[in-house]
């Protein structure tokens, strides 16, 4: 990770701009991470509603957006983000224990 400025040592938009992009590439490599937890995570479970595990995906929504609230960030905006990744994790581990149900030998 690189060494980050902080803002009030930046001294011009191009220095905001390299921050941000920096931070961007450091989010983007965290989710890169997450990423294959979620596909690892589809080991354990059994069934289409354990993938699905609906209570579990309102309580990480809810949380995330205490999270968010917690950093004086907005609540809502997050557990719409949390809202999308999760959604589309779900998606991908149906996808994944679907393949594998299929190519399960008999």
């Amino acid at each position: 990770m690189d060494c980050k400025k902080m803002p009030e040592e930046c001294r011009s938009i191009e220095e905001v701009r390299n921050e941000i992009d920096k931070i961007d590439k450091e989010i983007i490599r965290l989710f890169t991470s997450r990423d294959g937890l979620v596909k690892e995570i589809v080991k354990y479970k059994s069934d289409e509603e354990g993938i699905i595990a609906r209570e579990r995906k309102d309580f990480v929504i809810k949380q995330r957006g205490q999270w968010a609230e917690k950093h004086g960030l907005n609540p809502e905006l997050f557990k719409k983000i949390y809202t999308l990744l999760i959604d589309n994790n779900i998606k991908k581990e149906l996808e994944i224990f679907k393949s594998k149900t299929i190519n399960k030998p008999e």
